[in-house]
């Protein structure tokens, strides 16, 4: 776990998104404000805020934080060269659970930018197909040439999608890899 992981907060966090977050979560953890918990809860809190201090003592200092850096970079580089060809990295994440914007996505700094690919666009293939399905069924039954025309257009689009769905999600990997 690093310092940013303890912090909760981004590396490419500014310093004072840093302040903020070690303040909030000291509010949180502080053993001051678990005086009337049992001694258990208080001496864990007590911990927690030893974590605390050591994560802010280095990222609140910009010289500090600057070698914490690049030491981190060093150590992936390194885990990366000593990986074996074809394991995923451990910070993978095949899909975003929160309700992230597809659109918004797109319009971010590109491919590699940490940002992952959310549920809703790794499902689009097979929600199209499915549709398409569904569309070729009700076409035979009813004979409409639209419902034909509106099947086929699913059926591509859900080609489409099962071909550069998996390629966005390989670029941002590399990407990031490279980072």
């Amino acid at each position: 776990m690093t310092h940013y992981d303890v912090l909760g907060v981004d590396p490419k966090a500014s310093a004072a998104d840093i302040r903020k977050a070690y303040l909030a979560r000291a509010r949180r953890v502080h053993p001051d404000f678990h005086t009337g918990e049992d001694a258990g809860r208080r001496a864990e809190a007590e911990q927690q805020m030893r974590v605390l201090n050591d994560a802010w003592a280095v990222l609140g200092d910009e010289e500090r934080r600057g070698t914490y850096d690049a030491d981190l970079a060093h150590l992936e580089r390194q885990e990366r060269r000593t990986r074996p060809t074809g394991v995923p990295s451990p910070k993978f994440v095949p899909y975003d659970d929160d309700d992230t914007d597809y659109s918004a996505l797109l319009d971010e700094a590109g491919p590699g930018n940490g940002a992952t690919i959310p549920r809703a666009v790794q499902l689009a293939p097979v929600v199209l197909l499915g549709v398409a399905v569904f569309a070729f069924s009700a076409a035979l039954v009813t004979g409409l040439t639209a419902i034909y025309a509106g099947a086929i257009v699913a059926l591509v689009l859900s080609a489409l999608s099962f071909l550069l769905t998996p390629a966005l999600a390989v670029m941002r990997s590399l990407a990031s890899d490279r980072d």
